[in-house]
């Protein structure tokens, strides 16, 4: 069965629990994300190969706040059930329902972050509308 639009763009994402980590970055922020994402990867207990994997996914998401999304973003991180999550939000909104599912063309510049992410992680929620965009992205401890 194909996803609809809303299907690909409207994940019903709960919120966030209320320990976890809340980061508002722009581009010079990107370090401190990615740092933050890594500890609490490795605090829950992914491999390296796993928490390398998920700080690039959510590097990618973040690069894609800055750039798309109105330079700033919101990035929260947390721990659960043997699994580390990052949600990102900006003021953005994608419009392609098809985002992150086609191989990207190599000769365009930009484009590959929500594909490097659902390549690289075992899930990617996509909530976007007028009032912005919520990526949430999914890593395991062991694989799915």
């Amino acid at each position: 069965m194909q996803a609809t639009r809303s299907d690909r763009l409207r994940a019903s994402l709960p919120l966030p629990p209320l320990r976890a980590s809340r980061l508002e970055f722009g581009l010079d922020d990107l370090h401190d994300l990615r740092a933050q994402v890594a500890a609490t990867a490795t605090a829950v207990g992914l491999p390296p190969a796993r928490v390398s994997d998920l700080v690039a996914a959510a590097s990618e998401l973040a690069a894609n706040s800055v750039l798309h999304g109105g330079g700033r973003g919101l990035a929260t991180i947390w721990g659960e059930n043997s699994a580390a999550f990052v949600e990102v939000a900006d003021a953005g909104q994608i419009t392609d329902p098809e985002v992150g599912t086609r191989l990207p063309d190599p000769t365009v510049e930009h484009g590959r972050g929500l594909y490097i992410a659902g390549r690289l992680c075992d899930e990617v929620s996509i909530d976007s509308g007028e009032s912005g965009t919520r990526v949430r992205l999914r890593m395991a401890t062991a694989t799915d």
